[in-house]
């Protein structure tokens, strides 16, 4: 019987501290929280955007190469009707 009425007074103990303890405990981590998620959305969007900047260059570099490749090919097509 002892055992029953210990048990229930540390319930209740538990059931009225719990609340304020994870009060504070969110106090605290809830800014740190906050601020890990901000400097994610800011690493996110630097990472974003070099690689839609690096995206560019690489498309501008195959544009590149396809022309050099056609002005090669007319080049090479009017040397062969050029000895013909």
């Amino acid at each position: 019987m002892e055992a029953v009425i210990g048990g229930v007074v540390v319930g209740a103990v538990v059931a009225v501290a719990v609340p304020s303890i994870a009060s504070g405990i969110g106090s605290v981590v809830r800014p740190l929280a906050k601020g890990m998620i901000k400097g994610g959305l800011v690493a996110y969007a630097a990472v974003s955007e070099l690689v839609s900047e690096t995206g560019e260059q690489f498309n501008d570099m195959i544009a590149e190469a396809k022309a050099e490749i056609g002005n090669n090919d007319k080049k090479m097509t009017r040397a062969k009707s050029q000895r013909a």
